[in-house]
């Protein structure tokens, strides 16, 4: 099973919605996402400035009754935008998020700001909050992390370890030109080294797909790139078939499994 990432956006609410396509071979099934941002307001005049109790119940019932006034349950809270450092508004929302994870036992996955300090500056905040930290992804690690000591001590927290960016390879990162952005085998090699130091049941891969030029319609990988091309690569680098399993199949069904 695959996570394959797109976005759509949903108005009014406080939240986009992501859907998850999972896949495991040619199974495929959606699930929506509650995504809470940082530059929002709620319907009237009402901000995430000073709601995050309003804004718990929100993420709760978007779980567990439907969103934007449909049927349509929400399986995670995310992807939370996160800035570094983080806002006051960023850090009621991680809160928010925390308690309505107390609730419900849900999945949650966080965008870290571009800072190798950021994630631990977040899974610190959303552990003082009560948050559920083997129940959370830090995604675009492979961007955010690159120093293999810091990962390390990173990947002791607790949380699952996400290598999102597969198929994203660019000589200048757009977003922060400090960030020289590895390629696909520097993912994969990444990747083996936390297998190696006995992270296997908490590293996830994707490819973040959010534009069109990376569809295979605009001459980009598309949605079959890790299956296809990432997947023999790891084989071939010495990835056990067993450890792909249980990044590709056992670790994305325990994360999205509600406790």
């Amino acid at each position: 099973m695959v996570i394959f990432k797109t976005y759509l956006f949903i108005p009014p609410i406080l939240s986009s919605c992501k859907i998850y396509l999972l896949s495991k071979r040619i199974q495929l099934a959606l699930l929506f996402t509650c995504f809470p941002s940082r530059n929002v307001t709620f319907e009237g005049s009402m901000s995430i400035q000073v709601l995050k109790p309003e804004l718990t119940e929100v993420l709760v019932n978007e779980i567990l009754h439907g969103a934007d006034g449909t049927k349509i349950k929400c399986g995670v809270i995310g992807e939370i935008g996160c800035s570094w450092p983080l806002t006051e508004s960023e850090r009621k929302v991680l809160q928010a998020t925390a308690q309505a994870q107390v609730q419900l036992g849900c999945p949650v996955i966080i965008h870290p700001g571009r800072n190798s300090s950021s994630p631990f500056q977040i899974i610190r905040l959303l552990q003082e909050a009560g948050a559920d930290i083997s129940k959370t992804v830090m995604s675009h690690l492979d961007r955010t992390i690159l120093d293999k000591k810091e990962l390390l001590e990173f990947a002791q927290l607790g949380c699952y370890l996400e290598y999102d960016l597969f198929g994203t390879e660019v000589l200048t990162y757009q977003f922060s030109q400090d960030i020289d952005m590895p390629d696909d085998n520097k993912r994969i090699r990444r990747v083996r080294f936390l297998v190696e130091e006995g992270y296997e049941e908490r590293i996830l891969v994707a490819h973040d797909i959010h534009t069109k030029h990376r569809l295979m319609k605009y001459g980009g990988h598309g949605y079959s790139h890790i299956l296809t091309n990432i997947v023999p690569k790891m084989l071939l680098r010495g990835l056990t078939q067993n450890a792909v399993d249980k990044i590709l199949i056992e670790n994305p069904q325990r994360w999205l499994t509600f406790k």
